[in-house]
């Protein structure tokens, strides 16, 4: 199992990647306060598990899983030292990679269903493999969300569906865009077992999401994870949130998660505070340099094309293309 001071500095390098990529990359959708889900509800899975994150997290799952992060940026920017060799741009997401789905275009939910249809796989081919995918409160209402859970649901499916909830999909509030209660009695209905955590306490999610992968590999089926937590910037860069109250913004900022699990360490002797501020100060410079580098590189000019992705990224695919 992943250490707490590991966990602590996936989710440090998680926010450093993601702030440099806001100072460079006009596209990206920050993901600064929810790195307790992304990080904890990935921490611990195997390298047959199949991946699928929320895009707030992509980025911060790879690298978790050995991505390095100078394959991440150039991914996202399209550049030659991706995975696909530059035929590919991603701008809020890096490319996709092996055991990974990434977000493919801008239609939320797709990833939910390829996520689904890995986890039939799985079940015929990888017994006590699991899929783990997250999406956010908005694409909830998804009509694909609900075909797949309830597929997941019918044949008993290895996969884990974690519900990041960050409260607003762009502007509209998941309170009011919710019907119900709870979005995971949508699970429950279906007769999935449902959790309901603080998306800000990483111990928790990855408790919750452990605990629900164990349920898959042991063959008892899909679970489902309600985690709450908050987007503190923008829906994207630029975004004017007029939407919601600069005091209502601070309030959640006192419940950072990066924060929260640094105040405990340090309080159990594990960290200490100047060690703690040398390491996230290092972290940030480390990734920003690495960000400004992937998205100033004069690379040649590349003409995205089917076949140059199947040359560089999947070779077996080269007689298809």
């Amino acid at each position: 199992m992943t250490t707490e001071l590991a966990l602590w500095q996936a989710m440090v390098e998680a926010r450093a990647f993601d702030q440099a990529m806001c100072r460079h990359n006009g596209h990206w959708h920050e993901a600064r306060g929810e790195e307790a889900v992304f990080v904890g509800a990935y921490a611990d899975l195997g390298p047959d598990d199949v991946v699928a994150p929320h895009f707030r997290g992509t980025c911060a799952v790879a690298l978790q899983r050995g991505t390095s992060p100078e394959t991440l940026a150039a991914g996202v920017f399209g550049t030659r030292g991706s995975d696909s060799g530059g035929h590919w741009r991603g701008d809020i997401c890096p490319t996709p990679g092996p055991r990974s789905i990434g977000m493919f275009s801008g239609s939320l939910g797709t990833s939910v269903s390829y996520a689904t249809g890995a986890a039939l796989h799985l079940a015929r081919t990888s017994p006590g493999a699991v899929a783990v995918c997250s999406f956010g409160d908005g694409t909830a209402n998804s009509g694909i969300v609900a075909e797949s859970l309830n597929l997941a649901a019918m044949l008993a499916l290895p996969i884990v569906y974690v519900c990041q909830d960050n409260q607003y999909a762009t502007s509209l509030p998941s309170a009011v865009a919710l019907a119900g209660e709870r979005v995971s009695d949508r699970a429950r209905a279906l007769g999935i077992v449902a959790t309901d955590i603080d998306g800000n306490d990483v111990l928790a999610v990855r408790e919750a999401v452990g605990q629900a992968v164990a349920r898959s590999r042991a063959g008892a089926g899909p679970s489902f994870v309600h985690a709450l937590t908050y987007r503190m910037g923008g829906h994207y860069m630029n975004d004017p949130e007029t939407y919601r109250t600069p005091e209502e913004v601070a309030a959640w900022a006192e419940r950072d998660p990066i924060a929260r699990l640094q105040q405990l360490l340090v309080g159990h002797g594990v960290l200490d505070p100047a060690e703690a501020e040398a390491h996230s100060a290092a972290t940030h410079a480390r990734l920003e340099a690495i960000v400004a580098e992937a998205k100033e590189r004069d690379d040649e000019e590349i003409t995205p094309t089917v076949s140059a992705f199947a040359e560089d990224v999947r070779p077996e695919l080269r007689s298809a293309s």
